[in-house]
């Protein structure tokens, strides 16, 4: 009988084994398509653990984990908006579930557990962005009743152009 799969807080102490799972990440993304921008693994370390275990996170995660190994993860911050979302809202920015894993539930359970952070504060929505290359992760997404959000379109300013 397999053990139960727990979602819990991401933690300092699981870094590691969220760094080898974003390498299989990576090597996903660019299968989908040759134009994605790969991250020095190091770079990438150094980044995310000043960033979400310093003394001013920028995110926050959850893990998945059966008998102490790691089947996924997901990373979120915070947002407001006062307009058009009206309120406190939740932004995932990285969900992902190893390929072995996949079809079990992990990745339902992550969103699940974020859902719930979100009622917790009193948010309104969770959202996030879908590579639309990432078929997979559209029908996924669309599998828990997600919606495009046309009439926002997603902009970025470079820090190369400021």
């Amino acid at each position: 009988m397999n053990a139960k799969i727990q979602i819990r807080p991401m933690t300092k102490s699981d870094l590691k084994d969220v760094f080898l799972l974003q390498k299989e990440f990576e090597t996903y993304l660019r299968s989908l398509s040759a134009r994605h921008r790969a991250t020095s693994a190091i770079k990438r370390e150094r980044r995310l653990r000043k960033d979400g275990f310093g003394k001013n996170p920028a995110f926050y995660g959850f893990v998945a984990r059966q008998n102490r190994v790691l089947l996924g993860y997901l990373c979120y911050h915070f947002g407001y908006d006062p307009d058009e979302m009206q309120g406190r809202v939740v932004y995932v920015i990285d969900l992902f579930v190893t390929k072995e894993t996949r079809g079990r539930g992990v990745g339902m359970l992550l969103m699940k557990e974020v859902a719930r952070l979100c009622r917790r504060i009193h948010g309104i929505d969770v959202y996030f962005c879908v590579w639309r290359r990432n078929k997979s992760a559209i029908r996924f997404y669309k599998s828990l009743g997600a919606d495009w959000v046309k009439d926002v379109p997603l902009m970025r300013w470079d820090k190369n152009k400021w």
